[in-house]
Order: structure tokens, then sequence, then C-alpha cells
């Protein structure tokens, strides 16, 4: 039960991590041009350097996202502790 309900979550954990690198991506090239998401714009009253780590964060945590939920579920029970 507890690994089918892992397997039909595993669309939306895919989706949330591609939106959130759309996203963190859209947003770095956007403000190399000058322009801002709107729902992003809090980072613009923010320092420079924070309102990048942010972005980046955005990215790279969308992309470990995606990959994450495309990795095989572990089989704990072959484990010898």
């Amino acid at each position: 039960m507890e690994l089918s309900l892992l397997i039909m979550k595993k669309g939306y954990i895919t989706a949330l991590g591609y939106l959130l690198f759309l996203a963190g991506f859209m947003s770095i090239l956007l403000s190399m041009v000058g322009l801002q998401l709107t729902f992003l714009g809090w980072l613009s009253d923010l320092s420079v350097g924070f309102s990048i780590l942010v972005k980046l964060v955005m990215l790279f945590s969308g992309l470990i996202i995606m990959y994450m939920s495309k990795m095989p579920p572990e089989d704990d029970a072959d484990i010898i502790v």
C-alpha cells in the first residue's frame, strides 16, 4: 500500500521540482535583462547577492527534487544492520 501511494505521488513531486527549476531559471534569465517574475518581486527589495542566492537555491533544489523523484524506491528490508 505504501509503495503504490509513493509511486502515485511521484508525478506530483516531479512536477513540483520542474516548477521550482523553471521559476529559478526564468527569474535568473529575466533578471539579466532587467525584468522580474511578478510573484518573486519581493526579492528585488532584498540585496542583490541574497536574491541571486535564493534564485540559485530554487533552481538547484528543483533539479535535485526531479532527480530524486525519478530514482527507484529503496527496499529497506535488504539492509542488514
